[in-house]
């Protein structure tokens, strides 16, 4: 019986070896293909830019001549291949993400969808070919301006650079950097404002606390005040009209009674029987009408 134990175990661990081995193995051979496609994509891009960059001249007269401004294709965002819309990137177990090129930013491609265009600036390249090409459009004073098109279902599909020289692009870094200065000032003063507010609210809330404190300090005040004078007062009368009949051994219970009931319980507790209730009312009545 133990020799079956130990066979069956050795069979096991080999075959567990066996699957291991394979698992390694398919995951470099995939690791290989995903490398070489990348590189296989660069140069398909770095050849297409490149093209851009020798043409541009003739390319940007040719468009104007049409009455149209010049698209120039950065990077198709419709592949299986990169992730760009909500639905794919939820898809953590895609083995086909990034088998592409990406000569910008991956956050930028991952959330294209998501970004205003119009405040994208060249510090999201990272490929140099595009670089340059994005240099040579800068300088002839003409603002790159990124632009993305949509399928008919609204997904964008791809990613391009358009080049309209009736941008000028140092008129429109001026213009982006005021815009940036003024939305740095507003925010500012919004968050001055947020400041004050916010100060103004901790103070309403502790002037709030302060009046609940001194409420509650009345209360109690007037209420153990109320409730000593009533109690007695009632407690007299009580004894006075003969509602409650018991020997007086000390005619100063009355008056001291809060002593006596805690000292002399068993033998006062009966008077205080009426009195207690109805100074418990009129007192919570008073303490809740003044304080």
């Amino acid at each position: 019986m133990g020799d079956l134990r130990i066979k069956a175990q050795e069979l096991l661990k080999i075959k567990q070896h066996e699957k291991e081995y394979e698992y390694i193995k398919d995951s470099l051979a995939q690791e290989k293909s995903i490398k070489e496609e990348k590189i296989k994509s660069m140069k398909n891009f770095t050849e297409k830019i490149q093209y851009q960059i020798d043409n541009f001249q003739e390319n940007l007269l040719k468009s104007a001549n049409r009455g149209e401004v010049l698209k120039i294709d950065v990077m198709r965002l419709d592949s299986e291949n990169l992730v760009s819309w909500w639905d794919e990137r939820e898809d953590n177990k895609n083995t086909n993400t990034y088998r592409e090129y990406s000569p910008i930013k991956s956050g930028i491609v991952t959330f294209i969808d998501d970004i205003n265009l119009d405040f994208l600036t060249d510090d999201i390249i990272l490929d140099k070919k595009l670089q340059r090409l994005y240099d040579t459009i800068c300088s002839n004073d003409i603002y790159p301006e990124w632009r993305v098109k949509k399928n008919e279902n609204g997904k964008i599909e791809l990613l391009y650079i358009e080049v309209n020289p009736l941008v000028s692009y140092k008129d429109k870094k001026d213009a982006i950097r005021r815009e940036k200065e003024i939305k740095e000032r507003a925010l500012v003063v919004v968050n001055r404002n947020s400041k004050k507010n916010r100060a103004k609210i901790e103070q309403q809330s502790e002037q709030k606390n302060i009046k609940i404190i001194k409420k509650i300090r009345n209360f109690i005040f007037i209420f153990i005040s109320v409730l000593y004078f009533t109690v007695a007062i009632f407690t007299i009368l009580s004894r006075a009209l003969g509602v409650i009949n018991l020997p007086s051994s000390n005619s100063f219970v009355e008056v001291a009674w809060p002593y006596f009931l805690i000292s002399d319980f068993s033998n006062v507790g009966e008077l205080f029987i009426l009195s207690i209730p109805l100074g418990v009312l009129v007192s919570i009545y008073f303490a809740y009408t003044r304080s």
